[in-house]
């Protein structure tokens, strides 16, 4: 049981050794970071408990940008979290995934001349969100403003601005384009 559990300081982030960090980054002392030197972290960025961050190849989070409780990004092919994107309690980001079907071996003990791994980056764009509890495979791009309902598969190409539910994730209602970019704009005003 974690007791008094806590935000890093900013002290303690500088002293991590990220490729970049902006301002207002909230990383909680209990998310595991591996290759941070490979991570770019942009400004108002929360990291929440019990998150697993693997850069791999490249992890690139932009701002304004809230990983829930639970999640794991594996960045073995790379990750890219664009400017208010979103990714749920619980969800997985999966870059690099064995191929079950390939008659090879699979795992990371296995030396890698006997595997087979596909590794493609994965792309969240900006505004868009990954539901909870939902799975994201390599090489999916989940376009600008576009919805992941939670429990759901996402692979391949999500059309922007729609909401995609379902394994696989399909077309299932539209999002509010304008509504989301004049709350935007109004954030922008406030500054």
């Amino acid at each position: 049981m974690l007791r008094n559990a806590r935000f890093l300081t900013g002290e303690e982030l500088d002293g991590l050794g990220f490729a970049e960090i902006g301002e207002n980054v909230l990383i909680h002392e209990s998310a595991v970071l591996v290759g941070v030197e490979k991570m770019r972290l942009g400004s108002n960025v929360r990291i929440d408990p019990f998150c697993v961050i693997s850069a791999g190849e490249k992890m690139s989070i932009g701002s304004h940008v809230h990983i829930a409780a639970h999640v794991l990004l594996s960045g073995g092919g790379g990750i890219a979290l664009h400017d208010f994107s979103g990714i749920s309690h619980g969800a997985k980001l999966l870059s690099a995934s064995d191929d079950f079907s390939a008659g090879v071996l699979t795992g990371p003990t296995v030396p890698d001349d006997l595997r087979k791994v596909r590794t493609e980056l994965i792309v969240i764009g900006r505004h868009a969100v990954v539901g909870a509890n939902s799975v994201v495979l390599p090489g999916a791009h989940v376009e600008e403003g576009a919805m992941v309902g939670a429990l759901s598969l996402a692979r391949g190409t999500l059309e922007a601005w729609k909401v995609h539910a379902g394994v696989p994730a399909r077309i299932v209602g539209n999002r509010d384009r304008e509504g989301v970019l004049r709350a935007e704009a109004d954030l922008r005003q406030r500054r």
